[in-house]
């Protein structure tokens, strides 16, 4: 890793919650994904475009839903600002990674560049992707023009 890459590296997970242990953390990350779970699936109520079923499928309409409400700044409505929303995506994204993956899992590790942080990814056989943070700033997303990235990325890293 060239030291750009290292600095860069250490500066996210400076970023990254810290805990005393593993144990500690795991308690944290995976109650706070259950209450996400919860909380997507109470607020998509409101909404004629997202249901959450856990449906590949249905993460085209939580990208749709999630791009109407940034558009007309209603977060609100759901007692929700847009980085919290954001939040909520990503972890029902990795939701959907493992109830239509066999294989795929949730899983709590130490990140390897800051000792005492820690991280919460998907993995799925040798592949893994962090989703503790969010997918942050989504709207900004420089390759997504179309208002697909998360089929796209559910696609690209987790179909067989």
């Amino acid at each position: 890793m060239s030291k750009k890459g290292l600095k860069v590296a250490i500066e996210y997970g400076e970023k990254l919650r810290e805990f005393k242990n593993i144990l500690e953390a795991e308690k944290f990350f995976f109650k706070y994904k259950d209450e996400l779970l919860i909380q997507l699936e109470l607020v998509s109520k409101e909404s004629d475009i997202f249901k959450a079923d856990y449906k590949v499928g249905s993460l085209k309409n939580l990208e749709k839903w999630y791009f109407e409400l940034y558009e007309k700044n209603e977060f609100f409505k759901l007692d929700l600002d847009r980085n919290e929303f954001e939040k909520v995506m990503a972890i029902y994204f990795g939701e959907v990674v493992v109830q239509n993956n066999k294989d795929a899992k949730w899983e709590v590790e130490e990140y390897p560049f800051v000792p005492g942080k820690y991280t919460f990814l998907v993995i799925k056989d040798l592949g893994s992707m962090s989703l503790g943070n969010g997918f942050i700033d989504h709207y900004k997303e420089p390759s997504n023009k179309r208002r697909n990235s998360l089929i796209r990325m559910y696609n690209h890293y987790f179909t067989d």
